[in-house]
């Protein structure tokens, strides 16, 4: 079991293009973060919607910022891809849960569907 869960499979190429493919969907949105690119708000924009807006506290939202800025960095150069992966799994299901769980499960491909709130009882 130890040797499944920590052993490296020998396919470079497809390591590789995982996850750099990784890496290329989420480090615009980690740039809309951190530097402001792409439509984004910047450090300080978003640490003031995250903390003021959402209520997250400011180490966890600190925490996302540099997850999803430096995560991608990481896993571009193939440093520490393990952690990096669980980190970008621990952030992802904390946006789900805290920002999406009101859509439902499936994507509104075409804009038809209203967004279901998940959170009131009817």
């Amino acid at each position: 079991m130890k040797k499944i869960l920590f052993s490296t499979d020998k396919s470079l190429l497809s390591m590789l293009l995982l996850r750099l493919t990784t890496a290329l969907t989420l480090l615009p949105h980690g740039a809309q973060k951190m530097l402001g690119w792409f439509g984004g708000y910047g450090f300080t924009g978003t640490m003031s919607y995250f903390t003021e807006v959402k209520n997250i506290p400011y180490p966890v939202a600190l925490l996302v910022i540099l997850i999803e800025f430096f995560g991608p960095l990481f896993l571009i150069f193939g440093l520490g891809t393990r952690l990096v992966a669980v980190d970008i799994i621990v952030n992802m299901t904390g946006i789900i849960l805290s920002s999406h769980t009101q859509y439902g499960f499936f994507m509104n491909w075409f804009g038809t569907q209203q967004g279901k709130d998940l959170n009131t009882t009817s």
